[in-house]
């Protein structure tokens, strides 16, 4: 069987009722009555000796003064719970008979069910939830209160005014420009709610104008920034080709001042020797050079020649040059000269005809660019087989003049080939004949044997 609970009406929590048990056992008080507990949350914590006093039969007198028994006395609600209550079957018996613990809910339940009439709230209610609805008619008494005092107030008033009540004829007029007064407010309500309105269209249209320029001006910033990305790529690959510019001018210019001769062709000098492309030429009683060294010295110092020649498109009058590495030789009208040694100082005539056609072929060349550079001239003079009045010749020459000798004809091979070199940064690119004639010096000089 399900356990009888009572709930309170506004939260439907549940409320533990004390004091249901005690109803069945009666306390016999000093002044000769009896009264018991009732629930404390639910009838706001009062007893019910509080509300009740059970008189014993026959000791109280009513106010009629007869004695009156508890019926008589008292209005006996159906399911009280007040101290009607048997006692139990080994205390006194106060002749009432006991009750079961259903009925005595039931009986609770009525008095609930009375108290929500009276009071127009459901009952039983817990703590809480008797407070808010304390606190809210509290605050209707209020309000009521002030409400009283306001028309109070109005009443004095109109009291000392004098207020007279309007005459039927003039409370309808009061009434007719009531009506007209509010006529015109509900003509001015209208009004009001069309503009209203159309303020609301136009608030939509400029809504929808707004949406679209939205989407416009997102259009835009995507525009925007898809053109500042192609104008960074842009400017990145500008920067990047005027750097390639920038690098390719540097180089051009580098180009423009190397020449291939100098990179070829290096005159230069190492002590008492004229070296060519590294290879000194000649020898000294101190410094014995190689034959396999000077070789290779006259070879290069014959392919220069050769070169400047060719490439300045000049002939010699009789003589051909033929450097062959290691192993040059000159042709003339009388035969080919080896101009390669090992040599006897002695026995050695056909390598100083060798050495004289040679320089006969320097002075020769020169004298064509004096001819075509009057402002030219070379260091030391040429006269037949001596140069600054030392001869070239090995025979019956000591090696320090020879050497020297040698030094002051590279020296002068040197001056014609800067001549060469200007003429060529002015302006005088060499033709396809000279550039082809490069390339087999460069693939020559690649194959001279030092």
């Amino acid at each position: 069987m399900e356990k009888q609970v009572f709930r309170c009406q506004s939260c439907r929590v549940k409320l533990n009722i004390g004091g249901l048990d005690s109803l069945a056992q009666p306390a016999q008080t000093s002044s000769g009555y009896r009264h018991t507990s009732t629930a404390n949350g639910a009838l706001g914590g009062s007893a019910v000796d509080e509300s009740f006093i059970l008189l014993d039969s026959g000791t109280k007198k009513g106010a009629h003064g007869t004695n009156k028994n508890l019926e008589e006395s008292f209005v006996m609600l159906a399911g009280s719970v007040s101290s009607l209550q048997q006692a139990p079957a080994h205390g006194p018996s106060s002749g009432i008979p006991l009750q079961p613990l259903d009925e005595r809910f039931a009986q609770m339940a009525r008095v609930f069910e009375i108290a929500s009439e009276a009071t127009k709230v459901d009952q039983p209610l817990c703590y809480e939830c008797l407070h808010r609805v304390q606190d809210e008619v509290e605050l209707s008494i209020r309000q009521a209160e002030q409400d009283c005092k306001a028309y109070q107030a109005a009443l004095a008033r109109l009291t000392q005014d004098d207020a007279k009540p309007y005459t039927d004829e003039e409370f309808v007029v009061e009434v007719q420009q009531a009506e007209e007064a509010e006529a015109a407010e509900l003509a001015r309500v209208d009004k009001l709610e069309a503009e209203l309105a159309q303020a609301e269209r136009e608030l939509s249209e400029l809504g929808a104008s707004s949406s679209e320029l939205d989407g416009l001006e997102e259009r835009y910033w995507h525009d925007f920034n898809d053109f500042q990305l192609q104008l960074r790529a842009h400017i990145d690959e500008r920067d990047v080709l005027v750097n390639k510019m920038e690098h390719s001018a540097a180089h051009l210019k580098r180009l423009q001042q190397t020449n291939v001769y100098h990179d070829v062709f290096r005159v230069w000098h190492d002590g008492a020797f004229g070296t060519i492309g590294g290879f000194r030429l000649g020898r000294t009683a101190e410094t014995p050079v190689e034959w396999d060294e000077i070789n290779a010295a006259w070879g290069q110092t014959v392919l220069l020649l050769k070169t400047m020649a060719q490439t300045c498109g000049f002939t010699f009058s009789s003589y051909r040059l033929m450097p062959m590495g290691s192993y040059p030789q000159i042709a003339d009208k009388r035969g080919t000269h080896d101009l390669y040694g090992p040599v006897n100082r002695v026995m050695c005539a056909g390598y100083d005809r060798a050495m004289v056609t040679f320089l006969t072929c320097v002075k020769e060349f020169s004298d064509w660019i004096i001819t075509q550079d009057s402002t030219f001239e070379v260091a030391y003079a040429i006269e037949q087989d001596k140069v600054a009045n030392l001869t070239v010749r090995l025979q019956f020459n000591s090696d320090s003049k020879w050497t020297k000798a040698l030094k002051f004809m590279l020296t002068n091979l040197k001056y014609c080939l800067n001549w060469v070199i200007r003429q060529q940064l002015h302006g005088q690119p060499l033709s396809t004949s000279a550039t082809s004639v490069m390339a087999s010096t460069v693939d020559q000089v690649s194959t001279a044997v030092p």
